[in-house]
């Protein structure tokens, strides 16, 4: 059974269509990377903010060729806010490695990193600042 991640900005639920603002799962399989600071652009590239962290993923969307080779470099990525301040990254990496190595069954298959109907998630976060898709070429 895939695990998968959960991400919802909106804060009502009558925005959760929205495709900026609304619901986006990714399949646990797909996370390549977590980082704290913010991906700023399309490539993610990271400049340092100490109020918000960065996960990355295997691109989401492909060609009308089906093709995902080309633009791999280009990774999805979702910047999440934390709670401004001197926030313990490590701690929260730890809470999701915990989540992702709980046994079977334990969190349903979804796991929630934020959601900003319920108020549910990783401890610290607050907020998502950003959700990328890019386009693989």
């Amino acid at each position: 059974m895939e695990t998968f991640l959960y991400f919802r900005a909106t804060s009502g639920i009558s925005g959760d269509q929205d495709e900026t603002a609304g619901s986006v799962i990714y399949p646990l399989s797909s996370l390549t990377a977590v980082t704290a600071g913010d991906a700023a652009d399309a490539q993610g590239t990271i400049t340092d903010d100490d109020d918000r962290f960065t996960m990355f993923f295997k691109p989401a969307r492909v060609n009308e060729n089906g093709s995902t080779a080309a633009g791999a470099d280009r990774p999805d990525h979702i910047v999440l806010d934390v709670t401004s301040g001197d926030f313990d990254f490590k701690a929260v990496y730890k809470e999701l490695a915990g989540i992702i190595n709980a046994p079977v069954g334990t969190h349903g298959g979804l796991i929630t990193v934020f959601d900003g109907v319920t108020g549910e998630g990783l401890t610290g976060v607050t907020g998502i600042h950003q959700v990328t898709m890019n386009l693989v070429d």
